[in-house]
């Protein structure tokens, strides 16, 4: 075996055996799904930089690997369909990570607020250009609150199925921000700048079925119908998969998406957030309290590894002193 095919062997067993931390990934090997859950049981359910680090590393290692899997038992398939979802029962994502973009835009850190966008527009990009990869067919399951930055990774992929209950809103026109992370480029696209400004700048909250009629939803279904759904679309679709996925490739041919207007984009999205005023902050900082009374027992969790990594940190300070 060359060293280049035993590279892609080892990033085909490395999607199912790593721990990308906020990602856990399964494989269904009867229909070559790989289904990758946003997975943040001790946090707030938002797009946080440790996140972001964690979906690039998989989404790095899909392109790597050739867009092929490696089971337990040794078989190699490739990954027709890359299904993006939640394990955060009700919720899908709630969006940026206010808290830290808030201290950020206090403190008047360019640096900082650079790095997330920049990660942000990075990640989206590795699924929007289909991991670099012509086989793979792209789903997002949504099953409860998309807010935000949590619409524009939704947005993504070729298929959007919603469960009835879901909800989607864009909050940052409350304290006077833009979503800068694909927003316009992504809804413009598939349903028209019309329904884009009516999104971003209305701060109004959607329904499934509202989203369905505007054309950004591809499938609603009931709740608790979502992962059959997803299985039942990939079962009709098998026969015209190659179809479908030309088809896909043809409309972004059309209307191409590069990086340089995502890049664009997210630095309006950077001077805008450095001219924000203290009252527009204070509107972020009422949203952050509302997301924490919505997880309070994440943010206690939180908290506490905080806590214990004070404790330790003074502990090796105060035997460091000793050993002095």
């Amino acid at each position: 075996m060359k060293p280049f095919e035993q590279g892609l062997v080892n990033y085909q067993h490395r999607l199912l055996a790593h721990d990308y931390g906020q990602v856990f990934c399964r494989f269904d090997a009867v229909q070559q799904t790989l289904w990758s859950y946003l997975h943040q049981p001790q946090r707030i359910p938002c797009i946080n930089h440790d996140l972001l680090l964690n979906l690039h590393a998989h989404h790095e290692d899909i392109q790597r690997s050739g867009g092929y899997v490696q089971t337990d038992d040794e078989e190699v398939l490739p990954i027709r369909y890359s299904v993006f979802a939640s394990a955060t029962p009700g919720y899908f994502n709630m969006g940026g990570d206010l808290q830290k973009m808030a201290m950020a835009i206090r403190n008047q850190d360019r640096a900082q607020l650079q790095e997330y966008a920049k990660l942000s527009i990075d990640v989206v990009a590795q699924r929007a250009f289909r991991f670099n990869l012509d086989h793979v067919t792209k789903i997002s399951l949504l099953q409860g609150e998309v807010l935000g930055a949590g619409i524009e990774a939704a947005m993504t992929s070729d298929v959007l199925i919603a469960e009835r209950q879901s909800v989607f809103c864009f909050p940052e026109l409350f304290f006077n921000m833009i979503p800068g992370m694909g927003a316009y480029s992504f809804i413009a696209r598939k349903a028209g700048m019309a329904v884009a400004d009516k999104m971003i700048l209305g701060c109004e909250r959607f329904t499934a079925e509202q989203c369905l009629e505007m054309g950004l939803i591809d499938i609603v279904v009931d709740e608790g119908e979502g992962e059959q759904a997803v299985q039942a679309f990939i079962q009709k679709n098998s026969r015209q998969a190659e179809g479908f996925l030309s088809a896909q490739k043809a409309k972004a041919r059309i209307n191409p998406l590069t990086y340089s207007e995502l890049e664009d984009i997210v630095n309006v999205w950077v001077e805008n957030a450095l001219r924000l005023t203290e009252r527009d902050l204070k509107v972020m900082d009422r949203f952050c309290r509302a997301q924490t009374r919505l997880f309070p027992e994440q943010e206690a969790a939180k908290e506490q590894v905080i806590l214990n990594d004070q404790q330790q940190t003074g502990e090796l300070l105060q035997q460091q002193v000793v050993n002095q």
